[in-house]
């Protein structure tokens, strides 16, 4: 059996709506989590395969490998991964931050963007977007809080505050594109025929998504929330082709990422054939 994460937001559902909601191979079982419980499940062996936070590449880089041709990313902004601000940004140092704990790479690339680019160090504090929006709290006194993934996009916006994109932030501060999740998959699953059938299957998911996206949307749309017209529009926005550009902005992520502390030089980046 085949153990694959599937993250339970509507970004992943373009690639994995066959093995949701078609016919699941009966050799696959798939575990539902955030990406942030997928990388731990991952971690500790619960699954073979998921498609898990980019940073998590670099902190396991001897144990994972990466299915070849397949991410999710933006080339500017992406809507889903946003720092929400009741101050300007220069004005966040010292301030405290709220840091969502659904999220590895998001957390990450936050702390580049406002540490390395602005010099910007607030006070940064983890909080459960799941259960609580420090900002509409009376307690904890925030002044700002990264939201990613389905809470992002549903989150109602406030006169008063400033909403940051992180997608549009590193593509205007780098000129790259950035790589927020890949498949990842452990050693004991690199080679195994059904890892080569799933990616054959996510591939030609991937090259469908366009064609698709009106279809899917509708499935998608009442199995997450959102009108079918929201979440063709989002998808426009995602890339899920890892080719040499993504791949650029990728290794240009890890080698800051490795500057701050966030995980250990990477030297090479292993793809799945």
């Amino acid at each position: 059996m085949l153990r694959l994460g599937n993250i339970d937001y509507s970004n992943c559902y373009p690639i994995h709506g066959p093995v949701l909601d078609g016919d699941r191979p009966d050799w696959l079982d798939v575990v539902d989590g955030a990406p942030s419980d997928l990388n731990r499940r991952l971690a500790t062996g619960e699954l073979d395969i998921a498609p898990g936070s980019s940073i998590e590449l670099a902190r396991h880089a001897r144990e994972y490998s990466a299915l070849r041709g397949l991410c999710i990313g933006s080339a500017g902004p992406v809507e889903s991964i946003i720092l929400v601000s009741r101050l300007p940004l220069t004005g966040l140092d010292g301030r405290k931050v709220g840091l969502t704990t659904a999220s590895a790479t998001s957390r990450c690339l936050l702390r580049i963007l406002l540490e390395n680019r602005l010099g910007v160090t607030p006070a940064w504090t983890d909080f459960d977007q799941g259960r609580a929006d420090p900002l509409r709290s009376d307690e904890g006194d925030f002044s700002a809080a990264l939201f990613i993934g389905d809470v992002a996009l549903q989150r109602e916006r406030r006169p008063g505050e400033v909403y940051v994109d992180l997608g549009a932030e590193w593509t205007k501060w780098t000129g790259l594109p950035f790589v927020y999740a890949l498949w990842l998959v452990t050693d004991r699953a690199v080679g195994r025929r059904e890892t080569y059938d799933l990616h054959r299957l996510f591939l030609a998911r991937r090259d469908a998504v366009s064609a698709d996206a009106a279809a899917l949307a509708e499935i998608a749309g009442a199995r997450y929330g959102f009108p079918p017209s929201r979440l063709r529009s989002y998808w426009s926005r995602i890339r899920y082709d890892l080719d040499d550009h993504m791949l650029a902005g990728l290794r240009h992520f890890l080698h800051l990422a490795a500057e701050i502390g966030e995980a250990p030089p990477v030297e090479g980046i292993r793809l799945v054939p």
